[in-house]
C-alpha cells in the first residue's frame, strides 16, 4: 500500500520586505520550500529555480530510491543557478534554502540544506525533523552557548550551507523516514519561526486537522507580529494513496520532454523517457507525437539555451538515457528570460513560463511565491501590491496655490510685531550660552563615541590574512576608527568561498575574546577542509577510469541517509 499527501500552501511578502524571495510547492507526492537570499536580484531567481526543477518529481513508482531522484534534481537545480550567474554576473551571491519531502512508497525522502523547517506530528509526538545549518546551531551542538543565548545571538542569521554559486557541490541533509498515515507536517520558511514559537506551531498542528486553517493561521500570524521576513507554509497530511481519484492515482506521466532539431524546430513529445527503448532513435515520433508535431508545427526554439553536457550525462545515468529537452533546460531557459539575461518572445505563448505552466497544470498541485510569480507572468522580482500601497503614501501631493484676501490684523498681533527687539547685548549673552551648550553636548558624545569604538571587536582582513581589529571597520578621510589587534597566519584563501565572503565583509565579535574564538573556529574549518582532502586524495598506481552502467549516491548523502 502507497501513500499520498493531502496538502495546502501558501507564502506572504510580509510587512517590511518589498518582493518574496521565498517559493513553496505542494503536491500528492512532493513538497517544497525555498528561502531565497542574495539581495536585490537574485533571491527569488534562487528559490524559483530550485522549486521549479523539483517539480517533476511530483509522481510515484520510482525505479529504486526515490532520495536518489530527490538529490540529484536540487544538484541540478544548484547547476542551473551557476549558469545564471555566468551569463549575468550581477546574481553573483544568490542563494537559496531547500527542505523537500518526497514519497517513496510506504517512506518519505527529506532532503534539506539551509536554515527553512520540517516540522512532524505523528502518534502525538511532535518534532523539528530537520537541523538548522547555521552558526548559531554549530554553536549550541558544540555546547558553546545556551539556546536562550542563541536566540539573541548576533550572528543567529548566518547560513553555513546553501544551494547558489557560492558552494559548486553542496552537501545535503538526506533522510529516509518510515510513515503513517494520519501524522501531518509543517515545511516553512524562517521567516516564520523568526516571530512564531515552536510551541504555538505545535499548538497549532494538534488543533486541527484543517490543513488550510493551518497555513492560513501560521501566516496571519505571522503578518500580526510585524513579519519582518518573507513568509511560507506548506501543510501536509499522511493519507493512503488509494483515498485519492482514480485521475490522480493513475500512473501519471513524468513532465514530458519536447524534442527540438538542432535548428529548433519541434519534433514531438516524450511521454516517459524512463520506460522507452533504449535503443530507439531518439528523433522518432509515434502517431500521438505526430498529433502533437502539427499543433506545434509553428513553434520553433532557436533561442533556447541548453545545461551543459555533464549534466545530461549525470542525468542519464540516474534516468535513463538523455532524450530531446528536459524540463531542467525550461526552467533554465525560463529563469534566463525572466532574470533578463535573455528576451522575451513577443507571444507570450512561445516563453518558456507558458511551456512550464501547461506542463505543471497535468497534477493537482500549489505553487506559491516567487515560483508563481515567474510561471504566472514571466517575469521576477515581483513587487507586491502591499508594497506599491506603502510606496503610494510616500509620494508627496502637490501644493495648490490658494489666492488669499488681504485683511487687517488685529490690534494685538499688530503690537506684538512692533514691539522693540531685545538689545544687543542680551542677544549675545543668549548666543554665548547656546554656543557653550552645543560645544559641551558634542564634547561629550566624542568622549561617548571615542569609549563605544574602544570596546568594539571584529575579525577582518589585513594583508589578505586573516586579523583581530579594535575599533570599527570605517574611515573618515586620513583618520580610521580601527587598528590591528593581531594579525594571524590564517590565509584568507585557504577558507571556505562562504567564509571568505563573511571575513571580507568583517565578523562583529563581543569583545577580544569572541573575535580570538571567531579565528579559533575559521582555523578549524581551514583544517577539516585539509583533512578532507588527504582523505580524498588518490593513490599514486590508481588510474581513473569512467564509469556509466551504475550509479551510487555521494558519500556525504550515504552517510548522511544512514544517520537518518
Amino acid at each position: 500500500m502507497g501513500i499520498a499527501f493531502r496538502f495546502a500552501a501558501r507564502s506572504d511578502v510580509g510587512r517590511v520586505r518589498s518582493k518574496n524571495d521565498d517559493s513553496g510547492y505542494a503536491g500528492h507526492y512532493l513538497a517544497v520550500v525555498a528561502d531565497g537570499m542574495g539581495g536585490n536580484v537574485g533571491g527569488d531567481v534562487a528559490s524559483a529555480t530550485t522549486v521549479l526543477d523539483l517539480t517533476p518529481l511530483d509522481h510515484n513508482n520510482y525505479e529504486g530510491s526515490a532520495g536518489v531522484y530527490l538529490a540529484d534534481e536540487i544538484q541540478t537545480a544548484n547547476i542551473i543557478m551557476n549558469e545564471l550567474v555566468d551569463l549575468n554576473p550581477s546574481l553573483s551571491g544568490m542563494g537559496t534554502t531547500c527542505t523537500a519531502l518526497l514519497v517513496d512508497g510506504e517512506k518519505i525522502e527529506l532532503a534539506h540544506i539551509g536554515d527553512s523547517r520540517a516540522y512532524r506530528l505523528r502518534n502525538n509526538v511532535f518534532e523539528q525533523i530537520t537541523t538548522d545549518h547555521t552558526f548559531v546551531q554549530r554553536l549550541l551542538e558544540e555546547g558553546r552557548i545556551t539556546p536562550e543565548q542563541a536566540l539573541t545571538h548576533p550572528h543567529k542569521n548566518v547560513i553555513m550551507r546553501v544551494l547558489g554559486d557560492v558552494d559548486a557541490s553542496p552537501e545535503l541533509e538526506l533522510l529516509t523516514l518510515d510513515a503513517e498515515c494520519g501524522e501531518k507536517w509543517v515545511l516553512s520558511s524562517d521567516g516564520l519561526d523568526a516571530v512564531v514559537s515552536v510551541e504555538e506551531i505545535e499548538e497549532l498542528m494538534r488543533s486541527t486537522e484543517d490543513l488550510k486553517h493551518i497555513v492560513d493561521s501560521l501566516v496571519d500570524l505571522t503578518l500580526d507580529r510585524g513579519a519582518p521576513d518573507n513568509v511560507t507554509v506548506v501543510a501536509l497530511s499522511v493519507i493512503e494513496e488509494d483515498s485519492l481519484s482514480s485521475t490522480v492515482t493513475s500512473p501519471q506521466p513524468i513532465i514530458p520532454l519536447r524534442q527540438y532539431s538542432d535548428e529548433g524546430e519541434f519534433l514531438g513529445v516524450v511521454k516517459n523517457p524512463h520506460t522507452l527503448d533504449e535503443d530507439a532513435p531518439i528523433e522518432s515520433v509515434s502517431s500521438e507525437q505526430e498529433e502533437a508535431k502539427q499543433d506545434h508545427s509553428s513553434h520553433r526554439a532557436p533561442w533556447r539555451r541548453r545545461l551543459p553536457v555533464e549534466t545530461k550525462i549525470r542525468n542519464a545515468l540516474t534516468h535513463g538515457k538523455w532524450r530531446g529537452e528536459s524540463f531542467s533546460d525550461g526552467v533554465f531557459n525560463m529563469m534566463t528570460e525572466t532574470s533578463g539575461v535573455d528576451e522575451r518572445p513577443e507571444n507570450i505563448e512561445d516563453s518558456s513560463a507558458a511551456v512550464l505552466r501547461e506542463e505543471l497544470a497535468e497534477r493537482p498541485h500549489q505553487l506559491v511565491g516567487a515560483a508563481a510569480n515567474a510561471t504566472n507572468t514571466g517575469m521576477i522580482p515581483t513587487v507586491t501590491k502591499r508594497t506599491v500601497a506603502q510606496r503610494a503614501t510616500l509620494v508627496t501631493t502637490p501644493t495648490m496655490l490658494v489666492p488669499v484676501e488681504e485683511v487687517e490684523l488685529p490690534q494685538e498681533f499688530q503690537a506684538a510685531i512692533t514691539t522693540p527687539e531685545p538689545s544687543v547685548r542680551s542677544r549675545w549673552g543668549v548666543r554665548i550660552f547656546t554656543a557653550l551648550l552645543v560645544a559641551g553636548t558634542l564634547f561629550a558624545s566624542v568622549l561617548t563615541f571615542v569609549s563605544w569604538v574602544s570596546n568594539q571587536y571584529y575579525v577582518g582582513i589585513n594583508n589578505e590574512k586573516v586579523a583581530v581589529f579594535n575599533g570599527v571597520p570605517q574611515s573618515l578621510g586620513a583618520i580610521h576608527f580601527y587598528k590591528v589587534v593581531e594579525e594571524t597566519s590564517l590565509e584568507v584563501a585557504e577558507l571556505p568561498e562562504y567564509s571568505q565572503s563573511l571575513v571580507r565583509s568583517t565578523i562583529s565579535a563581543h569583545d577580544l575574546s569572541d573575535a580570538t574564538r571567531i579565528v579559533s573556529d575559521l582555523r578549524q574549518q581551514v583544517d577539516s577542509a585539509h583533512e578532507k582532502k588527504d582523505q580524498q586524495k588518490p593513490s599514486a598506481s590508481a588510474t581513473p577510469v569512467p564509469e556509466l552502467t551504475s550509479v551510487s549516491p555521494s558519500p556525504s548523502a550515504s552517510e548522511e541517509a544512514t544517520r537518518g
